[in-house]
């Protein structure tokens, strides 16, 4: 089992309707505008597209939960108000709902200049993540996180394949 990670605001349909991507999700495309240059969704849509094949269909996953180190409010408030969902990504890949992975391993602040890598499911790393180095006054949270886009083939992980992880997923270092 290659076990992965994602964290929703609290009031989601995942358990209902399942995880779903960035196009079909219908979620607040504001976080892309300005690397987008635009306010229009289509044209979001395209931007993402333009990083890379199928990113307006992938969903954003970690290989491990958060680990608080007293670092960054903006990870503790993640970690402790987000709910925390998991699944199999050999499962989703053996039964053709992830089609293409790919590993966010950088970007400079503000999200620009973001480095991507076509892996294959046996390339996933799973080793640990370095949460001390995020600092979001500094606009660097998830840019210098390891973290998986999956693209997926209709747009969204049914709601079969996932599993809401307890209220304690905490972990403090």
């Amino acid at each position: 089992m290659l076990k992965m990670y994602h964290y929703a605001k609290p009031g989601n349909t995942i358990l209902t309707n399942g995880l779903k991507s960035i196009r079909s999700s219908g979620c607040n495309l504001q976080s892309y505008t300005l690397r987008a240059g635009s306010n229009d969704p289509e044209k979001i849509f395209n931007w993402l597209e333009s990083t890379f094949d199928g990113r307006s269909n992938s969903i954003s996953c970690l290989t491990e939960r958060i680990i608080w180190q007293g670092n960054d409010k903006a990870l503790e408030f993640i970690a402790k108000n987000y709910e925390l969902f998991s699944f199999d990504l050999q499962r989703l890949v053996n039964d053709g709902i992830v089609c293409a992975i790919w590993c966010k391993y950088a970007s400079d602040v503000g999200g620009y200049n973001e480095k991507f890598k076509k892996v294959n499911l046996n390339e996933v790393d799973f080793s640990p993540l370095p949460w001390q180095k995020c600092n979001s006054k500094q606009n660097l949270l998830f840019g210098v996180i390891r973290h998986y886009m999956l693209v997926l083939k209709n747009g969204y992980i049914p709601p079969k394949y996932i599993n809401r992880e307890n209220d304690s997923h905490i972990i403090f270092s």
